[in-house]
């Protein structure tokens, strides 16, 4: 399996949508909304070319197979994006992130296996996804402020799942005319076309899939090191490698310094 990162060019900012219950106040409500979602994406072998990759995701993001933005991070581990001064834009300090599931087209079992992947990640970072509920929204790439999305989807759905591709994670950025960020939204979307038919272990590696869209989701790009569970090539990573959790890490002093 082999994972492909990307992150949005950050067009003018608009002026900020009404929340949908839930969302960002106090300093967040200077900020102003982002319009492009910050993706990461997941695809099985063989790569997809990078140029397949731009036509599939649109002019909004722009597609780097390894990493994250360059040169940002650390040793196994990079950021998806950062501020005008190089600090990683993630969310605010020890947030609780309200997700909201689409369970159309979702696998069998899908629940636990969402439990699971956010157990795991809310457990190795100073953050927390927590399931608000069901909605009936399939608007996966033109998010706003207010809940995550998480769902199932087809490559005529979301053209960027054609192929290989199994999966979409990202976040939706505010950012203030100081130059600093902050998430206020975003979406996973996973291949309802890929886990059960070339995945060996189905349970495991769709937990491994949301894991890594989490994550993505949370403000880190892929990293170079095989070894880690953002790294670009899957090659059976079944844990958080020491790459993952030093960038968690970051995320955490950086939302919470």
């Amino acid at each position: 399996m082999t994972y492909h990162s990307g992150y949005g060019s950050l067009p003018p900012p608009r002026p900020e949508r009404p929340s949908r219950g839930g969302g960002c106040l106090g300093v967040l409500g200077t900020l102003l909304i982002v319009g492009a979602v910050i993706v990461g994406t997941v695809a099985y072998s063989p790569i997809l070319e990078l140029d397949d990759l731009r036509d599939r995701l649109g002019d909004a993001v722009r597609m780097d197979p390894l990493h994250g933005e360059p040169g940002s991070g650390g040793d196994g581990w990079t950021y998806m994006t950062t501020t005008t001064s190089g600090a990683p834009i993630t969310w605010g300090c020890r947030q609780t992130i309200p997700v909201e599931v689409n369970p159309e087209h979702a696998p069998e079992g899908y629940a636990d296996r969402l439990t699971a992947a956010f157990a795991m990640v809310n457990e190795a970072s100073g953050f927390t996804f927590e399931i608000v509920g069901e909605t009936e929204d399939r608007n996966f790439l033109e998010r706003g402020r207010g809940p995550v999305l998480l769902g199932w989807a087809d490559e005529q759905e979301v053209p960027a799942l054609a192929g290989p591709t199994a999966g979409l994670g990202g976040a939706v950025y505010a950012q203030g005319p100081g130059g600093g960020g902050r998430a206020v939204g975003g979406m996973v979307v996973l291949d309802v076309d890929q886990p059960g038919g070339w995945l060996r272990d189905t349970d495991t590696e769709l937990e491994m899939i949301i894991t890594h869209e989490l994550i993505h989701v949370l403000g880190l790009g892929h990293s170079e090191d095989p070894n880690q569970l953002m790294a670009a090539e899957h090659r059976g990573q079944r844990a958080l490698g020491e790459g993952d959790l030093a960038g968690l890490a970051s995320l955490e002093e950086t939302a919470c310094g």
